[in-house]
C-alpha cells in the first residue's frame, strides 16, 4: 500500500516594511515571497521525509507479511509431507480397510487412499517375551506373534477354525453358536462371525483345539488340546460382568499372543448377556480412548487372547476397547455374577468367587 500526500501552495503578498534608519529616510520593500517560497520548500522536504520513513515502514509490514506467507506455505507444505508418510496398512487376507491415508489428509483420517510398501514403515522387531505395554497397531500383531513362537502365520481364520467339520464350515447350516456349560448351568451365545471374524475364529479355534496355543508351564505350543475346558471363572462382579479364560486362573494368563480388535460399530456395549473380549489395550485418562501410534495414527491396543467376559449390565464406557463377538443369555450369567467373592492384591486374586465356578466346557455348533 502507498500513502498520498496533498501538498498546499502557499500565496504571499509583497508587504512594504518602513523602518527608519539613521540619516537615512526610505521605504523599502522587503522580500517576503523569497522567504514564503523557502519554507514552502524546508515543508515539502519535511514531507518527503516523513512520506520516505511511512513508505519505508510500509515496505517493512509487507515484507514481513510475504514472509510470514512463505513460512505458513512451507509449513502446510511440510504438514501435507508428514502427513504423506502417515500411512495404514493392510494386513494380507484381512478385511480391515486400513489402507495409506491421501497425502493431503491427516493421520486421524480414514478415508482410502493408495496402497503403502511396506518400506514407508518397516514393522518393529519383536522378542520373545516383549509385553508390549503400549499395545500394537493392527499390522504389527503378526510379527509379534511370530516373535513368540506363534506356529501361525498372519491371522487365524474361520476356515482354519472350523477345520475337519464341513458342518460348522457352512453359513447356511444356522446361526453359529457357543454353548459354555459351567457349574451353575449352561450360557448359550450366538457368535457374530461376520462382524467380527478374526476374534470368533479364534474363540472356536481354542474352543476345538483347532488353534495352537502355548501352554504356560511347558512352554509348548499344543494342538488339539480344547483350550477352555476346566477353566476357573477368576473375575466375577455383580452389576458388572463375569470373567474367564486364563489358564493360570489368576487374570494374567494367556495362550502368548495377540488377536486383533474388531470394533464393529453395530456391536456396543449396550445390554446384558453381551460376550466380549478381555485385554489390556492402554487408555488414555484424558479421552477415555485408545492411544493413538503417532506415525501411523492408528490406535494402539490388539492385546486381546484368550480371556473373555459376559455382561450382566449394559457397560458403555467399553465400547471400542473391547471387541463384542457374541449375544449369550443372561440367566445363569447373572446367577454367576451373584456368588460370593474376594480380593487379595497379594495372591493376585482379583474378585474371584470364594468358591469356584469353573467353565467344564465350550460346544460350538450351528443352530437354525
Amino acid at each position: 500500500m502507498s500513502d498520498r500526500h496533498n501538498l498546499s501552495l502557499v500565496f504571499v503578498a509583497s508587504l512594504a516594511v518602513c523602518a527608519p534608519l539613521i540619516g537615512v529616510s526610505a521605504c523599502q520593500p522587503v522580500d517576503s515571497a523569497g522567504e514564503a517560497g523557502k519554507k514552502a520548500k524546508d515543508a515539502n522536504a519535511d514531507g518527503d521525509d516523513k512520506t520516505k520513513k511511512k513508505k519505508k515502514k510500509q515496505k517493512k509490514k509487507d515484507k514481513k507479511s510475504d514472509d510470514g506467507d512463505k513460512k505458513r506455505k512451507a509449513k502446510q507444505k511440510d504438514g501435507k509431507k508428514k502427513a504423506k508418510s502417515c500411512c495404514k496398512f493392510c494386513l494380507e487376507g484381512t478385511p480391515c480397510g486400513d489402507e495409506c491415508i491421501k497425502s493431503d489428509k491427516e493421520c486421524t483420517q480414514t478415508e482410502p487412499g493408495c496402497a503403502c510398501p511396506g518400506s514407508e514403515r518397516p514393522a518393529p522387531k519383536f522378542r520373545a517375551g516383549d509385553k508390549a505395554r503400549r499395545g500394537l497397531i493392527a499390522a504389527d500383531v503378526p510379527a509379534y506373534n511370530k516373535a513368540q513362537g506363534d506356529p501361525i502365520a498372519g491371522n487365524f481364520t474361520l476356515e482354519q477354525a472350523f477345520a475337519g467339520d464341513d458342518k460348522l464350515a457352512d453359513a447356511s447350516a444356522g446361526k453359529l453358536t457357543a454353548v459354555i456349560d459351567t457349574d451353575m448351568g449352561k450360557i448359550t451365545c450366538e457368535l457374530y462371525e461376520k462382524q467380527a471374524p478374526l476374534t470368533v475364529a479364534n474363540f472356536v479355534g481354542l474352543a476345538r483345539g483347532t488353534r495352537p496355543a502355548q501352554d504356560p508351564k511347558t512352554k509348548k505350543w499344543d494342538k488339539g488340546k480344547k483350550y477352555f475346558d476346566g477353566m476357573l471363572f477368576h473375575r466375577v462382579i455383580e452389576g458388572f460382568m463375569l470373567q474367564t479364560g486364563d489358564p493360570t486362573g489368576t487374570g494374567t494368563g494367556g495362550p502368548n499372543y495377540f488377536v486383533l480388535d474388531e470394533f464393529d460399530p453395530s456391536l456396543r456395549h449396550n445390554s446384558a448377556g453381551l460376550l466380549s473380549m478381555a485385554n489390556r489395550n492402554p487408555v488414555d485418562p484424558k479421552t477415555k480412548t485408545l492411544y493413538k501410534d503417532p506415525k501411523t495414527g492408528q490406535p494402539l491396543g490388539n492385546t486381546g487372547s484368550s480371556q473373555f467376559f459376559v455382561t450382566v449390565a449394559k457397560t458403555p464406557h467399553l465400547d471400542d476397547r473391547h471387541t463384542v463377538f457374541g449375544k449369550c443369555d443372561t440367566k445363569v450369567a447373572t446367577k454367576i455374577s451373584k456368588v460370593e467373592v474376594t480380593t487379595n492384591p497379594a495372591l493376585r486374586l482379583d474378585h474371584r468367587p470364594k468358591e469356584d465356578v469353573h467353565l467344564r466346557s465350550v460346544k460350538i455348533e450351528r443352530r437354525k
